[in-house]
């Protein structure tokens, strides 16, 4: 058995990056979060993709969330640690400047989704289930799920997913606006939305995810001279 906890393989100009703990449904630990963020440095330091893809090994689960036999041993320093490494490593996704994809097959649950909500699209399989059951266990969604959730779907529909901890099917998931798309055939739909997003100029893609993710942006001042700056970046304004 492969003692990785994280495959990262490269194919076609994409990264897939493959949660490798299926035993136990894909929980993440602190192995897990480091080899993520290993991955993710690679792929900042320069490997050409145009996409990332995550994926959870097996087909029963993206990822059931934190490892709660391992988190229940941490001393408080510990636990620490762990909410600020899983905080660093969401932050990394969610800001990397390229397509980032996640493929949920079955569930994605607390950490698990947390990890899809740092992704710029999430499809998943008819049998998909979502769901944030931290507060259940005593605690709060502790690596930004909260914070992107209300971003997503707003206060009232981010309540209902965190404060009710239910298991939300695909087809509500896909109508609260959790997922963009359910998928019949898995591979037929990612390679429909990754060769849509390779034909995007990655210059335009950063900056259209800059200004999309700018909480406080207008249609005055600087913001709209940033739309200019973006149309002479990618070379369609002459100077």
């Amino acid at each position: 058995m492969d003692s990785k906890k994280i495959i990262c393989e490269f194919k076609d100009n994409a990264a897939f990056i493959t949660l490798n703990n299926p035993a136990k449904l894909n929980c993440i630990g602190f192995q897990m979060l480091f080899e993520l963020e290993e991955a993710l440095i690679k792929i900042e330091k320069g490997i050409q993709v145009s996409v990332v893809i995550f994926k959870g090994a097996g087909d029963r689960a993206f990822s059931t969330g934190a490892d709660l036999k391992e988190f229940r041993l941490l001393n408080e320093a510990q636990a620490v640690e762990w909410i600020l490494l899983g905080n660093k490593v969401f932050n990394k996704i969610e800001n990397l400047g390229i397509p980032t994809i996640a493929v949920i097959n079955g569930y994605a649950m607390g950490g698990g989704l947390e990890l899809a909500l740092s992704c710029d699209f999430r499809i998943g399989t008819e049998t998909a289930v979502l769901s944030s059951p931290e507060l259940q266990h005593g605690w709060l969604p502790g690596w930004g799920g909260m914070t992107r959730l209300r971003r997503l779907v707003g206060e009232a529909k981010a309540k209902e997913v965190v404060m009710l901890c239910e298991k939300i099917p695909a087809g509500k998931a896909l109508e609260l606006g959790l997922i963009h798309r359910i998928h019949s055939n898995e591979e037929d739909t990612l390679a429909k939305l990754v060769n849509h997003l390779k034909t995007i100029k990655p210059e335009a893609f950063k900056l259209a995810k800059t200004a999309l993710m700018d909480p406080g942006r207008s249609t005055y001042g600087v913001d709209v001279q940033f739309d200019i700056l973006a149309m002479q970046i990618a070379g369609e304004l002459k100077k």
